[in-house]
């Protein structure tokens, strides 16, 4: 990717929008390629792909009132903690160039530049340490049992969303009693699913001598161990897009770490 395509693309956004820029900035604690003025503070720029001293560079910015935004180009040999300071991997897709806000390159969480210079600038790009979650994707899928060697429905969550609409991909644990049980009332009220799953509840494993929360056979109770499901999941968590998904609503109040930027709708 070409850095002064990016610092281009950058400077025509907010022309286009009425600001005032510099390019090339340099003081005495760190220096910019493009320095945004937006009235009662400004926000600066740089575009690289292993940019050094980061958090001290911003600490300083911000004794002076400017927001500092490092957009970072592809590189195989980066090694800098994204995690709470405001650096972002950019791509150039051929028809616009994104920024990925969660720290790796995935769609979900991708925007164009052209949306993103004006929402970091006017602070609409947060940071969030952990967040509320309102709802649950997860995926159905299908586990023989090795008793009865019927087939029963079990499922995964696979993504978190918080009340303003940010995705996270976080480990949550799906025996959470408001996902059970938003799940149980899915699966009521969607009949033509054709879904069988077995009552969700502590059951006595002789792998680990103890019982625990567990899903088990709708037809003869038998455990379904979570080593077994491990298993499987590592294999199915690549091929979501082949699984019946759902989204269900949590109506107790989750909380759980994010770590993560996102953008305020």
């Amino acid at each position: 990717m070409d850095k002064n395509k990016v610092i281009e693309t950058i400077l025509c956004i907010c022309k286009g929008i009425g600001l005032s820029v510099e390019t090339k900035v340099k003081t005495d604690k760190w220096k910019a390629d493009v320095v945004v003025d937006y009235g009662k503070y400004k926000v600066a720029f740089n575009v690289a792909k292993s940019p050094r001293n980061i958090e001290e560079s911003y600490l300083a910015m911000r004794e002076e009132r400017v927001c500092g935004c490092w957009l970072l180009i592809p590189s195989k040999n980066r090694f800098i903690s994204l995690d709470k300071l405001p650096c972002f991997i950019i791509n150039d897709n051929g028809n616009n160039i994104e920024v990925f806000l969660a720290g790796k390159r995935e769609d979900n969480n991708a925007i164009s530049l052209v949306d993103f210079i004006p929402s970091i600038i006017s602070g609409k790009i947060k940071y969030a340490d952990k967040v509320k979650i309102k709802y649950v994707d997860v995926c159905f899928y299908k586990n023989e049992c090795w008793k009865c060697h019927q087939v029963s429905d079990v499922y995964f969550v696979y993504k978190c969303v918080t009340e303003n609409g940010i995705e996270i991909e976080k480990e949550i644990d799906c025996f959470t009693p408001s996902i059970v049980s938003g799940i149980q009332q899915f699966i009521k009220e969607h009949p033509e699913m054709n879904l069988r799953m077995g009552e969700i509840k502590p059951r006595f494993s002789r792998t680990v001598h103890t019982a625990y929360p567990s899903f088990g056979c709708a037809y003869c109770d038998s455990l379904f161990g979570k080593f077994f499901l491990n298993d499987s999941l590592c294999e199915l968590i690549y091929c979501t897009d082949s699984l019946p998904k759902v989204r269900i609503e949590i109506r107790d109040t989750i909380t759980v770490d994010a770590n993560c930027w996102y953008l305020v709708k």
